[in-house]
Formats: C-alpha cells, sequence, structure tokens
C-alpha cells in the first residue's frame, strides 16, 4: 500500500499542471499502463477544476 503523503504529492502535482499537457502526455505516451495513469490524473485535475468553477457565486446553473 502506498503512502498517502505520496499520493497527496502526485495529486497535488497534478492540479499544478496545464491540462492541455496531461492531455498530451496522454495521447503521446506509448506505454498503456503509463497511458492510464497520465489520463486517471488528467481526470481528477480536470473534476477538481470543474469543481471550483462551479462554486463559484457567479456560476450560473
Amino acid at each position: 500500500m502506498l503512502d498517502t503523503r505520496f499520493d497527496q504529492e502526485i495529486f497535488n502535482w497534478a492540479l499544478k499542471q496545464d491540462l492541455e499537457d496531461l492531455r498530451l502526455a496522454v495521447v503521446n505516451e506509448s506505454d498503456s499502463k503509463k497511458q492510464d495513469v497520465y489520463a486517471a490524473l488528467y481526470n481528477y485535475a480536470l473534476a477538481k477544476k470543474q469543481d471550483s468553477l462551479i462554486q463559484r457565486k457567479d456560476f450560473i446553473r
């Protein structure tokens, strides 16, 4: 089992990355396992950024 501090470091790193860079990492990676990891990090970062947008007071639903 991985150390939770290590997990948090990975997620924090993903949040600091440009979404386009993460998307390109998914597209350009030839190893399918690494591609899956990059895709998961991309989806995590995208979801967190969407959540922060939705939480704004000026967000209209």
